[in-house]
This record gives structure tokens, sequence and C-alpha cells, in this order.
């Protein structure tokens, strides 16, 4: 007969609890499918991640027989700092544990998951919204349409383009007729955590948000980049008691805003692809 050991099923228990981590993480957050990923470039030994932002060209007319007008280009660089290491740390008494029919391990980590995906959103609500140019007034379907004009105008791809809005706002949201007619909302799938969509915009409500809060964002206007996916580890804690284990689920990611002050329609210091009101 053969006897599976602790040996090879350890590994296995790590690599399921890792698994479980991250699904948990990704659920819980709700923002990260709506920004560009840069993770494939915070490999190690590096500190940061660079974002080549380039000037443009113009079309010049040139004359029979005479040369052409040569153009330079601007080139400089946005820098993406991996800087934020988040951790949840914590440990369950032994005695506490085998009194209870909760699977404690099980849960504790999907908690610990959570609260990764909530810190990340709000990290980058909080990144963005201090970055954005500002609207104004209650959610409503002119600002809507002013919200969408601004982002055209500043060459934002509106295939890409996502509106957030806090609980508070989602009943003014419900009364615009583009929202809730079937004609504008459509039938087709929409991602994870989308209230629907107006004018073909997905319409995301976020518990991050204060209430009265909401911004439009392409895509492009921000940067995160994951340098440690969600590790789990543990160790004896003897000192709480037979069998009582301390745990750790933590991981290292940075975030930037992209495109600062990029056209003469944005404010000085401010993100073209973003707006909203805050």
């Amino acid at each position: 007969m053969t006897v599976i050991a602790n040996a090879q099923v350890a590994p296995t228990k790590m690599d399921l609890i890792i698994a479980a981590a991250q699904r948990e993480l990704k659920f819980q957050s709700k923002m990260a499918q709506f920004f560009y990923d840069a993770s494939q470039f915070a490999v190690k030994g590096v500190k940061s991640v660079s974002f080549p932002k380039l000037g443009s060209f113009q079309a010049l007319d040139r004359a029979s027989g005479t040369e052409g007008v040569l153009q330079p280009i601007s080139a400089s660089a946005e820098k993406l700092d991996l800087d934020k290491v988040k951790q949840v740390l914590w440990l369950i008494d032994p005695q506490d544990e085998i009194q209870s029919t909760l699977n404690w391990e099980l849960e504790t980590i999907r908690r610990a998951a959570g609260a990764h995906g909530r810190q990340f959103d709000r990290d980058l609500i909080e990144a963005i919204t201090g970055d954005m140019a500002l609207s104004g007034g209650p959610i409503s379907r002119d600002i809507v349409l002013d919200m969408r004009e601004y982002l055209k105008r500043n060459e934002a791809n509106m295939n890409q383009v996502a509106l957030f809005i806090s609980p508070s706002e989602e009943k003014a949201m419900l009364k615009i007729n583009e929202f809730t007619q079937a004609q504008v909302y459509g039938n087709a799938v929409i991602p994870s955590g989308v209230l629907g969509q107006v004018y073909g915009t997905p319409v995301v409500v976020h518990n991050g948000l204060d209430d009265g809060e909401y911004f439009m964002a392409d895509k492009d206007a921000l940067a995160y980049a994951f340098q440690k996916n969600p590790a789990y580890d543990e160790q004896k804690a003897i000192e709480y008691g037979a069998g009582a284990v301390k745990k750790t689920l933590d991981q290292m990611y940075g975030m930037k805003v992209l495109q600062i002050d990029s056209t003469a329609l944005t404010p000085a210091g401010k993100c073209s692809l973003a707006i909203g009101n805050i």
C-alpha cells in the first residue's frame, strides 16, 4: 500500500492556500481590471518600472524641389516605484480553534486576501483622484456627457474607459434613462462588479469612494505592477501553546498616474485621462 506522507502533502497544501488567496484578492479588488497591469516588467532586482513618454510629430507641407523640415521629438520617462509592501499577520490560539467548528485556517486566509484586495483599491483610488481634473455637482446625464467629452478631446480610448461611483450615487445613476434603457445598456457580458453601462461605458459602484464622489478614467490613466504576488508563510508560535502557528500573507506593488498635464485642456499637474468629483 502506498502512503502519501506529509512531505508530499505539505507543498500541495501551500500551493492551494496561495491559489485561494489569489482568487479572493482578485474578487475583492474591483479596480485592477480597469487599469494597466505592468507586472511583467517588475522583475526581481528592480525598484521601479519606467514608462517611455514621447512627444508628437506634425505632418508639414513640403514644396516641390525643396528639403523637408527636420522635426525634433521630445522623450522622457515616467517612473513607477515599487514601494508598497503590504502585510496581514495573524495567529489563532489553538485552544480556541479546536473548540470551534469553523475552518479557521481557510476563513482567515480568505479574509487576509480580502483585506489586501480592498487596500489595493484604496491605494489606487487615492492615487488617481489626487491627480485628476475636477468636474462639479452630483452625478447626472449632463455630467456624464461632460466627462466623456473631456476624455474624448484628450484622445482617450473610449473602449477602455470606465465610470466609478460611490454607493450614494447609484440612485442618481438609476434615474438616468440612458443608463436604464435596454437599447443603451445592451446585452453584452460585462466585467465583474459592474452595475451596468451608460453610453457603452461600464459603471462600477465602489465603497472606497465617499458619498457624492465619482470619476471617469481611461485604462491608460494609471499603471500598477506587482513585484511580489500574494505570498503566504507560517511558523510555530509555541509561546501560545502547542500547535499555535503564526501566519502571514504579504505582497509588494507600486502604482503611478500617467499622462500628467499632456494637453492644453488639462489643468497643470493633472492627468488628462481622468476626471471626476472628489
